[in-house]
């Protein structure tokens, strides 16, 4: 960087110094000299860290088998001794090489020129707190009454080996008791001086040498103590127990003795007999059924011989009485209900859930739907809160549809929306459907009743307010109201669709699954072939009261039944009359109340009926009706085709029938009964 030739002159007004300049040029000199030096320093490391590399894959290959495992340990103690020559486990480590360049620049002071650089780490985590959304689920398999202590798992002093305490009430008060007559033995023993206390192998050998035992002296309780165990809960829990297994096996018995018919099947006339069906007892509570009108029954499909029964309102309540109820009764036991269940709101429909035999669902007057569980209290373990996609108004009708693994709860109220839920979560409803009138001459339907198909999940049939007859779509790409079918001249009471057959018959045309029977307040009950016709194939008219209810017989294709406001339970075989019932069945006891509901049994051989008053009458019927022949299919096949649409009357609102408007005029209004 030196000239040879004389420094030039610098310009007038600038003072300049060549030494200063050439001191300057000489430190960059000897910085870039040192940075050269450095960066081959550097590439000595690289070449050593590649040879060594190579021959440490060489040596991997040849012993592959024996130290799979250390590679990231060499690997480690490699790069510690290129950067500090130590081979220690601090300097291994990933902070090593950041701690040794980091003190490095501390303690040697920066030339001039050069920038210091000190390393840190640095570590922060953010935590952040996100709510989940809570949804009312309710889980079957952990709603029980038993605690952590009645399993012998909760316990502090519960050790793994130790056994499990009785869990079963009967148990629990049995283990006590002998608790109390060994140490209250043992304490008479040792006061009187007498002979130790003799086990059960004593006993036993005993009453094998045929010795008698020693006579023990039995204590009578105080009145004081009488009343206080007779108190207690355990034995409370235990006395109603015992009586309920008494009670239902000596019910059960007596119930069994009623089932005798006199005539043989084969001599039945062909107007049917006193014998084809009659009643066999009634079934009333005090305290919780009698004085409440019977809302909806049925007979459990898990149990054949229990029902249920849906109860509104009392119609003068006591403080402590439940504004609606659903009891479970036993064919075993008139007096008594096996279950009772309270509901918040009267209960205006109930079903059992078809495939858990300890649930229950019920709809009420306030719009909610109810879940009860038989293993918990007596009030509901679940309900629906009130929601704008949910219900408003009274739930009418209900009904559980689907298989085992994809079950779901339709509902209707009576401002026309019909709601899907979910069984396991009752929040809000899965789908709504609100029913709506394309025509202007119409008001909105009111839903009564409905009635799904056999094996249907899609398409329904409801019975509306006006005395029509709807079918309803649920999914797909149309919903809501689909055909309309015109024939009552007053609200629809019932609706209920013919039940496969024809395969335990063998008949290869069913005529029968489009069949539909509907009750009204008009006095009838009319028949339809809803995928053939919208006008009915047959109108029943021998009635002079309102119809509540009808229902076809689960096992014979042409029997049904119906009951009305008299009283009247009718028993129709559409193969003998198609004009009048084959037999017609009072209250023995001359009462005349408004029947509000039937229901038969999985078997067709037991029917249950509901009136005003509370009371549930069973009746039983013959054993060729729950047994039908294949002439018997055949026959039905045969009549139901030849079954034509009838005419139909004009009507106005509800209809100009003389006999629905002489009714109104004589003051009888729904639910007067």
């Amino acid at each position: 960087f030196r000239s040879p030739t004389p420094h030039p002159t610098p310009p007038s007004g600038v003072s300049f110094s060549w030494p200063v300049m050439e001191a300057e040029i000489e430190a960059l000199r000897r910085e870039r000299e040192e940075k050269i030096r450095l960066i081959a320093e550097k590439r000595k490391q690289v070449e050593e860290l590649r040879r060594r590399r190579l021959e440490r894959a060489e040596q991997q290959k040849k012993a592959a088998p024996e130290g799979g495992g250390t590679l990231g340990s060499n690997v480690d103690n490699l790069v510690a001794e290129i950067l500090g020559g130590a081979s220690s486990a601090s300097r291994a480590s990933v902070e090593g090489p950041l701690k040794e360049l980091s003190e490095k620049s501390r303690a040697t002071p920066p030339r001039p020129g050069e920038r210091s650089l000190h390393f840190t780490q640095e570590v922060s985590v953010a935590t952040v707190a996100i709510d989940p959304d809570e949804h009312e689920v309710y889980e079957r398999s952990c709603q029980t009454d038993l605690q952590g202590d009645d399993v012998g798992g909760g316990g502090k002093q519960s050790t793994p080996g130790a056994l499990k305490q009785p869990t079963s009430i009967l148990l629990k008060m049995a283990d006590r008791a002998r608790n109390r007559v060994i140490s209250g033995t043992a304490g008479t023993q040792d006061e009187r001086g007498a002979k130790p206390r003799r086990t059960l192998k004593d006993v036993l050998r005993d009453a094998v040498n045929n010795e008698p035992a020693e006579p023990k002296e039995l204590k009578e309780l105080t009145p004081e103590e009488r009343k206080k165990v007779e108190e207690h809960p355990d034995f409370l829990a235990f006395f109603d127990r015992a009586t309920l297994v008494v009670e239902r096996a000596l019910g059960q018995e007596a119930w069994d003795v009623t089932l005798d018919f006199k005539d043989d099947p084969e001599n039945v006339d062909q107007e049917g007999g006193a014998d084809i069906m009659k009643h066999v007892d009634e079934y009333v509570e005090d305290k919780w059924s009698r004085g409440r009108t019977v809302t909806d029954v049925q007979f459990i499909p898990h149990r054949k011989e229990m029902f249920l029964a849906a109860y509104h309102q009392k119609a003068t309540p006591e403080l402590a009485d439940p504004d609606g109820c659903m009891l479970v009764w036993n064919l075993a036991m008139k007096n008594r209900p096996e279950l009772t269940f309270t509901s918040p709101s009267a209960v205006l429909t109930a079903k059992a859930h078809r495939f858990d035999p300890a649930l229950f669902y019920g709809g009420t007057y306030a719009g909610g739907i109810v879940l009860w569980d038989a293993r918990q209290k007596a009030g509901p373990v679940l309900k629906t809160p009130l929601s704008v996609k949910g219900h408003a108004h009274p739930v009418s009708a209900m009904e559980q549809v689907g298989t085992q693994n994809a079950t779901n709860l339709v509902t209707a109220s009576n401002d026309g929306r019909i709601c899907v839920w979910s069984l396991a979560m009752l929040n809000s409803p899965q789908e709504t459907v609100d029913l709506k009138n394309e025509t202007k001459t119409r008001k909105e339907p009111s839903v009564m009743s409905f009635s799904f198909p056999e094996n249907e999940t899609n398409v329904l049939y409801v019975g509306a307010e006006d005395g029509s007859l709807y079918q309803v779509h649920l999914h797909g790409t149309k919903t809501g109201i689909t055909e309309l079918y015109d024939g009552h001249d007053g609200p629809v009471t019932g609706v209920n669709m013919h039940p496969h057959q024809s395969d335990a018959a063998n008949v290869a045309a069913d005529a029968t699954m489009d069949l539909c029977l509907t009750s009204s307040f008009d006095w009838s009950v009319k028949l339809w072939r809803v995928k053939q016709f919208q006008s009915p194939v047959l109108s029943l008219d021998t009635f002079e009261d309102y119809v509540y209810d009808v229902r076809w017989h689960p096992t014979h294709p042409a029997v049904f039944t119906s009951v009305d406001g008299e009283g009247h339970v009718d028993l129709w075989n559409l193969n003998r009359n198609i004009e009048s019932p084959v037999l017609r069945c009072e209250n023995p006891n001359g009462k005349r109340l408004a029947l509000n509901k039937c229901h038969w049994s999985m078997d067709g051989r037991k029917l249950v009926t509901g009136d005003s008053e509370g009371t549930l009458s069973i009746y039983s019927v013959e054993r060729s009706v729950a047994q039908p022949r294949n002439e018997d299919f055949q026959q039905f096949q045969e009549r139901v085709r030849q079954l034509k649409p009838i005419a139909q009357r004009s009507r106005d609102a509800y209809g100009s029938d003389s006999r629905f408007h002489s009714s109104r005029s004589g003051g009888m209004t729904p639910g007067s009964h």
